[in-house]
C-alpha cells in the first residue's frame, strides 16, 4: 500500500485550512463618533466613556464609539443637524436645543410645571408614549432619538449679586437653555435669556455679559466651578422641574448594525440611562452641601412669584400648542400622563 509523501499531506491540509477560512467571513465592524455637550470632567461624559468602552468590551470590538465631550467636533444646536447630516453617527445633548428643528422639541423636555417628578418623566418615556412620540419627530430627519438620563430638577440661578425674585431680574441677562424655558423666563421676569454652550458661561459671567446663570443640577453647578464666581442662588428651577438629556442616532449607521450589535447599544444605552441618573442624583446631595459651605446664600421663590411663573408659562404653552398638531398632541400626551400620575399619587404619595 502506498503512502502519501509528507510534504503532499501538509500541501493537503494547508489548502483544507485555506479553504475553511475561507468559508468563515469576519463579522462587520463599526467605527462611530459621539458627540455629547456634557463637560470633559462632568459625571455624564465619565459615565459616556464607561458606555462606549463596555459596548466595545461586549462586541469584542466591532462597534467602536469614540466619545467626545462638548466643542470638540461640534455643539450646541448643530449636534442634532451632524447626526442628521451624517457628519457624526451618534450626539448626546438636550431635546430643548433641537427646538430649530421643530418647534415640538422646546416642550419634548420639562418645561415649568410639565412633570414636577423624575419619575414620572421617566416613566412617560421608559414606558409610556414620549419615546414613541420623540422618534414620530425625529424619524423624518433621518435619527433614532432614545433618552439618555434625567438630571431632574435643575438647581436655580445663581449670580454674583442677591437675586430674591422676579422684580431682581428685570433687564438682566440670564444664561440659560433655549426653547421653552428661556421663554418663559424672558416673558416672567423682563430678562434676557442667553443661551450660552458650557464653556462660554463661566468667561461670561466673569467678565460682566451675564448677571445670573442656570446650569443643570446642583452637581453640574459645583463641577463647572461656578462656586468660585456666585455667592448666591434662588431655587427651585422651576423652567426645568424633571429635565432629561437624550441620544441621537443616524438612523442609516443604526440600521447598518447587525441585530447583535444593535441589541448590545441599546442594552448599553439603558444601562447609562440608569446609573447616570442616579449617581447625579446622589452627587447632589453632596453638592449641595458643598455649596452651603462655601457660603452660597440660598433663596427662594415667593408664591406671588410662582404665580407669576405659572401664568407665564400656561400662556407661551397654548401658543405652542396652536403651533402645529404634532406639538399639540405632545402637549396633551404629556398632561394627560401627568393627570393619571397625579391621581395615583394622591393615594400612595409620601407619608411621613
Amino acid at each position: 500500500m502506498s503512502r502519501l509523501p509528507v510534504l503532499t499531506i501538509y500541501s493537503l491540509l494547508y489548502f483544507v485550512l485555506l479553504a475553511s477560512l475561507a468559508g468563515c467571513e469576519q463579522p462587520p465592524s463599526f467605527k462611530w463618533q459621539l458627540q455629547s455637550q456634557a463637560t470633559a470632567t462632568s459625571i455624564d461624559f465619565i459615565e459616556l466613556k464607561k458606555m462606549v468602552a463596555n459596548i466595545k468590551l461586549m462586541s469584542n470590538g466591532r462597534l467602536d464609539i469614540s466619545a467626545h465631550h462638548g466643542g470638540v467636533i461640534t455643539g450646541g444646536p448643530d449636534i442634532y443637524t451632524a447626526v442628521k447630516e451624517g457628519r457624526i453617527q451618534m450626539g448626546s445633548g438636550w431635546p430643548n436645543w433641537w427646538s430649530g428643528q421643530h418647534p415640538a422639541w422646546a416642550v419634548m423636555n420639562a418645561g415649568p410645571f410639565d412633570f414636577m417628578n423624575i419619575d414620572a418623566s421617566m416613566m412617560f418615556f421608559l414606558a409610556g408614549d414620549g419615546t414613541r412620540l420623540a422618534n414620530e419627530l425625529a424619524s423624518p430627519d433621518g435619527v433614532v432619538w432614545r433618552p439618555a438620563w434625567w438630571p431632574g430638577m435643575e438647581f436655580g440661578l445663581l449670580s454674583a449679586h442677591p437675586v430674591l425674585g422676579i422684580k431682581d431680574l428685570k433687564g438682566k441677562k440670564v444664561r440659560i437653555g433655549p426653547g421653552l424655558p428661556s421663554e418663559v423666563l424672558a416673558a416672567a421676569t423682563g430678562a434676557y435669556a442667553i443661551p450660552l454652550v458650557p464653556d462660554e458661561i463661566k468667561p461670561a459671567l466673569e467678565n460682566g455679559d451675564l448677571d445670573a446663570v442656570e446650569w443643570t443640577t446642583t452637581a453640574g453647578a459645583w463641577n463647572l466651578g461656578l462656586s468660585n464666581i456666585t455667592k448666591h442662588a434662588i431655587v427651585p428651577a422651576i423652567w426645568q422641574p424633571s429635565v432629561l438629556a437624550d441620544f441621537l442616532i443616524n438612523k442609516q449607521a443604526y440600521d447598518a448594525l447587525p441585530e447583535d450589535l444593535k441589541a448590545i447599544l441599546e442594552t448599553a444605552i439603558k444601562s447609562y440611562t440608569l446609573s447616570t441618573t442616579l449617581i447625579n442624583k446622589n452627587q447632589d446631595f453632596v453638592a449641595l452641601q458643598a455649596f452651603k459651605d462655601k457660603g452660597t446664600v440660598i433663596s427662594s421663590w415667593s408664591d406671588e412669584d410662582l404665580a407669576k411663573w405659572r401664568q407665564a408659562s400656561d400662556k407661551i404653552l397654548k401658543e405652542y400648542a396652536s403651533k402645529d398638531d404634532f406639538t399639540k398632541r405632545l402637549i396633551e400626551a404629556k398632561q394627560a400622563y401627568k393627570a393619571k400620575y397625579n391621581k395615583y399619587y394622591q393615594l400612595f404619595g409620601p407619608y411621613d
